[in-house]
């Protein structure tokens, strides 16, 4: 459009020239006006040359004026344009993209483990080496889990972080771990709508070092009730580990574990005695339950 505009000014300033230059070639000269002494120019004629010529200088002022306006706005608006980023600059805003969308992706496929990217280089060290900061970071993590605003990706992702949080600080009891954490957990697999939610709760869960009556409790009802086999296979193991958890350091729980389970598969159908037996135990386990119990 700049481009139109100056070429109009320049047109029009070169027509303007023409006409002048032929203005002044056909103006009558002096000595054509001393040779033609019987028939003089007028002074009418004269005045008409002088107006024409005057307006046509008016004209090519204007048009110059014009067109430095014209000059000065298009290098105003040249240096206020912004200059478009360089090639390695628009090749790394891509890949952030292409980052920030495989994480995304991630976090949605395992929620329990989304928190690895956005862990400190040093924060196992920090964990074993600061106890101020491992406890107020624990704290954090099981205020996140108890949180029912949040959403279930969100509490996932604090569960796992506070249960690997264990392992680094080799622990299998801690302050901010407790029944309620693992037990709010385990509401997420029991009442989501969503199977993958279900599914991802129940697998962060199943290995919990927590040896609780409560929590075996909610593996039985899981075992009885839920209709997806995969989820009841997790519940089986889940079950199956707090029996071994309690083996030494509470007997009277690993009595009770042990009567529970043969009590599922005594009194349940085909179908769960396959479950548990595909998933929990061989012969010599039943041999061991039965022992326990004092049959």
């Amino acid at each position: 459009m700049k481009q139109t505009h100056i070429g109009f000014v320049m047109s029009a300033l070169a027509l303007g020239l023409s006409i002048y230059g032929l203005v002044a070639q056909f103006k009558p000269s002096t000595a054509t006006q001393v040779v033609m002494t019987q028939k003089p120019a007028s002074r009418d004629t004269n005045e008409s040359y002088e107006q024409i010529i005057n307006t046509l200088n008016a004209q090519v002022f204007n048009l110059e004026a014009r067109l430095r306006i014209i000059e000065q706005h298009r290098v105003a608006s040249d240096s206020d344009m912004v200059k478009p980023p360089n090639f390695e600059q628009a090749v790394l805003a891509v890949l952030e993209q292409k980052q920030a969308r495989e994480q995304e992706e991630m976090r949605n496929k395992d929620p329990a483990y989304a928190f690895y990217e956005n862990l400190p280089k040093d924060y196992e060290l920090k964990l074993k080496t600061d106890p101020e900061y491992a406890l107020q970071t624990n704290k954090d993590l099981n205020a996140k889990i108890l949180d029912s605003s949040l959403s279930a990706h969100e509490r996932l992702s604090a569960m796992g972080q506070l249960q690997m949080n264990m392992y680094v600080l080799n622990k299998t009891q801690m302050r901010y771990y407790n029944y309620e954490t693992v037990d709010a957990i385990l509401r997420i697999a029991q009442q989501s709508d969503d199977e993958a939610i279900k599914v991802q709760a129940l697998e962060v869960i199943t290995n919990t070092p927590l040896t609780d009556a409560r929590v075996a409790e909610n593996f039985v009802s899981i075992i009885e009730k839920e209709p997806n086999e995969y989820l009841r296979s997790m519940a089986a193991d889940g079950l199956m580990l707090q029996y071994y958890q309690s083996k030494n350091k509470q007997p009277e729980l690993n009595l009770q574990l042990a009567q529970q389970i043969l009590s599922l598969y005594q009194q349940g159908d085909s179908k769960l005695k396959n479950l548990l037996k595909n998933n929990m135990f061989n012969e010599d386990m039943l041999t061991e339950l039965n022992e326990q119990v004092g049959n």
